[in-house]
């Protein structure tokens, strides 16, 4: 503890030559951060505007906030829809006068449902349904203010909660648009599921509402499961840094054995996770009653499956593992893993289902070959992540990028020179140092050849439960120091990304090649994602990253730890266009459709159907899609 007696003594005088040397200090940082701000001035960045937007006596009511400023406009319709009247006047708006509108106030009644899907997918603004008050009336200038207070100051959206922790997840598309990602038989398939659990409830729980691929299956999922009319909920844990220390570091990357040998969980841990279980169960006591199935994501919340079982025994409780697990050693008596893996399996035993990656090494052999279950990660074509974007809009966020550059003391991205991408979270199994050390190997290929250079970007989001993201990233800022990377560093950008998908979208589809070469995986979904958009893939063969690419043919499948081969395989897609028009017509080409997110609704509605309906289900390592299909009497039916 920090004690304060000293308060209110006399300071002691410092050096002259102190006081000098500080006040230089200060100086420099005072230059330097006028640099900055003169390097982001010259950005021209468009400026963010919130918008709301009314029929009123055959007028068309706008509100628009930018700058913190208020300016509302009248424009009568005359013969013009008013859906299109929006979205004409926004795009004026636009153009005119340097914005990027952020989100939309949309009043009930006034517009064809089809604008808000309009508004997200050709705009890329967020669209939000406010009511149309049957009592006073409500202005423009108010219903634009209470879209903005969504958003924090950099316009970033605060996901809501309600008191039971449940995530309000944003209605962005209609069905329609996710009936035209899949064939026709696919989304009949999932629309008999979604009738078949009419009258019963579904509620998924995990740790955190943003910041890792979980997070985003789940916005995605209930997206399309309400849209679906199932009554489908998601509730997120209260967040506690503590225990989030000792999930990330003594329990994901211990089982992922990328720990040192020496952390394993001790007892104070146990208790610790415990008593936040015991909080975690009272918060969502009425939550379990009233479920019919409960998917419980990963480690953080495996300790409610028991209090889940004493407060509703008859609801069904799937256990869902989104990591990748080190089965062996999980198993093996006296190693860190199967500390923490025996603490867990405590907890996770009295699941009824335990659904894994379809990787048999990540499941531990003392679960009964009976409870497990395949189902691989998903993305979603039409969120911020994968949804197409204009060049407009994503220069956009090439600017957005190149501000958090400069403010982090890096130089710009070179728009002129091609780059290679690797997007993922800042975490020990990402393998960022084999991706700097490919890159030098690259270098000196492409330098012997006389071949122009590339650059190179690292990027990925933070989460409130991943400790590791600050301390990864500024030891990748350290290597960069050094010998021999620092003779090229300005070419290499290292950078943590705000919570705004469409960065990464951008980064993804303007880059030239991406790699993914984590020596530890589960699934790793941003392979799918660069394949959805053209974008041949070099990555080392572990986890799940085999069962998206075909090696030669949509990308490369290296070893682990052959960073020669990479460097190689990065050569020949920088200059070979007959091979990199091969590999990006086959990346796009070649995506499992069973990917994205129909597949993942599918496979969730088909296990809660069953379950529901007292049916068991017999697991024996069998993929839940395989199972979901109907048969040739059902087909015929």
């Amino acid at each position: 503890m920090t004690h304060f007696a000293t308060w209110g003594n006399p300071c002691e005088s410092l050096p002259v030559s102190v006081t000098l040397e500080n006040t230089a200090e200060n100086t420099d940082m005072i230059q330097e951060k006028t640099q900055q701000n003169n390097l982001i001035t010259q950005l021209a960045l468009p400026r963010p505007t919130y918008v709301s937007v009314q029929i009123q006596d055959g007028n068309l009511q706008i509100a628009e906030s930018v700058d913190n400023t208020v300016v509302t406009y009248h424009k009568a319709l005359h013969d013009t829809a008013p859906d299109e009247a929006v979205i004409t006047w926004l795009k004026q708006a636009t153009n005119e006068h340097n914005l990027q509108f952020i989100a939309a106030s949309l009043r009930e009644g006034d517009f064809t449902p089809e604008l808000p899907s309009k508004l997200w997918l050709l705009g890329d603004i967020v669209p939000y349904w406010t009511p149309k008050n049957t009592g006073d009336y409500v202005s423009p200038e108010e219903r634009v203010k209470t879209i903005q207070r969504r958003f924090d100051q950099d316009n970033l959206v605060n996901v809501p909660l309600t008191p039971e922790r449940e995530v309000v997840v944003s209605e962005l598309v209609s069905l329609e648009d996710y009936r035209a990602t899949v064939m026709p038989d696919q989304f009949e398939l999932l629309e008999q599921f979604a009738q078949k659990f009419s009258g019963k409830r579904l509620v998924f729980i995990n740790a955190t509402p943003q910041g890792g691929g979980v997070a985003l299956m789940r916005h995605a999922l209930i997206r399309l499961l309400r849209l679906l009319g199932v009554d489908a909920h998601w509730h997120i844990l209260l967040p506690c840094k503590e225990v989030f220390d000792v999930t990330k570091s003594k329990i994901h990357n211990v089982l992922q054995n990328v720990a040192a040998p020496s952390v394993e969980l001790n007892e104070e841990d146990k208790q610790l996770y415990r008593e936040w279980t015991q909080e975690n169960a009272n918060v969502l006591a009425p939550v379990f009653q009233q479920a019919d199935v409960i998917v419980v994501d990963d480690p953080q919340p495996a300790g409610l499956i028991p209090h889940i079982r004493q407060i509703n025994p008859a609801a069904s409780v799937l256990y869902r593992s989104h990591i990748q697990i080190e089965a062996e050693l999980a198993t093996c008596e006296g190693t860190p893993q199967a500390t923490t893996w025996n603490f867990l399996w405590d907890f996770i035993q009295q699941a009824d289902l335990f659904i894994s990656h379809p990787m048999k090494m990540f499941v531990p052999n003392n679960i009964p070959t009976n409870k497990i279950l395949y189902m691989p990660a998903t993305t979603d074509a039409l969120d911020g992540l994968n949804k197409p974007l204009t060049e407009q809009q994503m220069e956009t966020y090439l600017k957005l990028l190149d501000q958090l550059l400069i403010e982090d003391g890096q130089k710009p991205l070179d728009a002129r020179r091609p780059y290679i991408a690797q997007i993922a979270r800042f975490d020990p199994s990402k393998g960022i140092p084999d991706v700097l050390d490919a890159y030098r190997q690259l270098r000196e290929i492409l330098a012997e050849k006389q071949q122009p250079m590339p650059q190179l970007v690292i990027a990925g989001n933070s989460s409130i439960d991943d400790p590791d993201g600050v301390p990864i990233f500024s030891l990748i800022k350290r290597m960069l120091q050094t010998k021999p990377y620092a003779a090229f560093a300005d070419d290499i950008k290292v950078v943590r990304l705000p919570h705004r998908d469409q960065i990464l979208d951008t980064l993804l589809r303007k880059s030239r090649v991406v790699l993914q070469l984590s020596i530890k995986e589960g699934f790793e979904i941003k392979v799918t994602e660069a394949l959805l958009k053209g974008k041949p893939v070099v990555a080392y063969r572990t986890g799940g990253i085999p069962l998206q690419i075909q090696d030669n043919a949509n990308g490369f499948l290296v070893p682990v730890g052959e960073t020669t081969q990479v460097a190689k395989h990065l050569y020949d897609l920088m200059t070979d266009e007959i091979l990199y028009e091969s590999m990006s017509n086959a990346a796009t080409g070649l995506v499992n459709r069973d990917y994205l997110t129909i597949g993942n609704a599918t496979n969730w509605l088909y296990l809660a159907v069953t379950l529901a309906n007292g049916k068991e289900i017999e697991g024996n390592y069998q993929w839940v899609s395989a199972l979901a299909q109907p048969n040739e009497e059902e087909a015929v039916a």
